[in-house]
């Protein structure tokens, strides 16, 4: 059986587990959400030989720090390991506002204590007083002071279920650094936009769309944001209003089920974009939300004629909870 030392305590492993399972297993408090090595929740620290998987991600100066990624780093009985300084890397915030948008959604605004450089489209993990931890989508324009959420309640959701129905207002929590690749870039300067959100995938891109708008380099804008039925979308008026205001944005609430209603379509998403009219060779695809979802839409639209380069989406998956 495989031993490590966790901050100078011997912990026996089982043959193949994880550092951040192991740990979990001992009732260690360990930060962690996604356990796929996306998050970037559960990083610990190691002067040991790493996997290289471990340290898939993170920047060159993490690595050289001996920053790892406990979820992905198998244990073996060389490795001895710590919690990092976490000073170094959260930012603390105060939650300023949450507006319950539906029976399921509300908007959580949080401004940061310090500097918080990120680009619209990013993700962060919010991380409560006791540790408890999830990874959400920024919907603020870059450079903004204030971060907005846009938050699901889900059954049993630890986070998201205090984030909807507590009273927050002036509660401090934890933001780690922003990840994800799913943002604007020089290169797409002058091109097409297609967005394509369902549910709370709705966030990301609406901090794109307010960044294109506001920088005027983009060409065309469609935003599609899908749900089961009218009452599972948001933002409807607003980004109506933004449609009239903006003639080179388009907007198009997609509904599955329900009677049929003026200004909304009906069907599946995956339909909809696949028969949707628009330049294959000159639009920046970005798509967010289910990943069953996000993987169909991925593959149609590539098939459709979309290079791959120009097809995003943050692989990121989220615990239930």
């Amino acid at each position: 059986m495989p031993k490590f030392i966790f901050e100078g305590i011997e912990y026996n492993a089982l043959e193949g587990e994880t550092v951040l399972d192991c740990l979990l297993r001992a009732a260690e408090r360990v930060t962690n959400s996604c356990k796929s090595g996306i998050c970037h929740s559960c990083l610990l620290k190691s002067s040991a030989k790493l996997d290289a998987l471990s340290q898939k991600g993170l920047s060159p100066s993490k690595k050289e720090a001996g920053f790892f990624l406990s979820c992905q780093q198998k244990a073996y009985s060389d490795l001895e390991v710590f919690r990092p300084d976490t000073s170094t890397l959260l930012v603390e915030g105060e939650i300023t506002s949450q507006d319950k948008v539906s029976d399921s959604v509300v908007i959580i605004k949080i401004k940061t204590q310090d500097d918080y450089p990120f680009k619209a489209g990013q993700f962060t993990n919010i991380i409560r007083e006791d540790g408890v931890c999830r990874s959400y989508s920024i919907a603020s324009q870059t450079g903004s002071h204030e971060l907005e959420f846009h938050i699901r309640k889900v059954p049993n959701g630890e986070l998201s279920n205090w984030l909807y129905n507590e009273d927050l207002k002036g509660v401090s929590v934890k933001l780690s650094e922003p990840l994800g690749e799913c943002c604007l870039n020089s290169s797409m300067e002058g091109k097409d936009l297609l967005l394509i959100g369902i549910g709370t995938g709705l966030a990301p891109l609406y901090g794109v769309l307010k960044d294109s708008l506001c920088q005027e380099r983009m060409g065309a804008i469609n935003l599609f944001h899908g749900g089961l039925t009218v009452a599972g979308l948001y933002l409807i008026e607003g980004l109506k209003k933004i449609e009239k205001e903006n003639d080179s944005f388009s907007y198009y609430p997609v509904v599955l089920k329900g009677k049929d209603k003026k200004g909304f379509i009906k069907g599946d998403l995956v339909e909809v974009v696949k028969n949707f009219d628009f330049d294959k060779n000159n639009t920046v695809v970005m798509i967010c939300g289910d990943p069953q979802l996000v993987n169909s839409l991925k593959q149609k639209i590539f098939l459709a004629g979309v290079p791959s380069k120009n097809i995003l989406s943050d692989p990121f998956v989220s615990r239930s909870t």
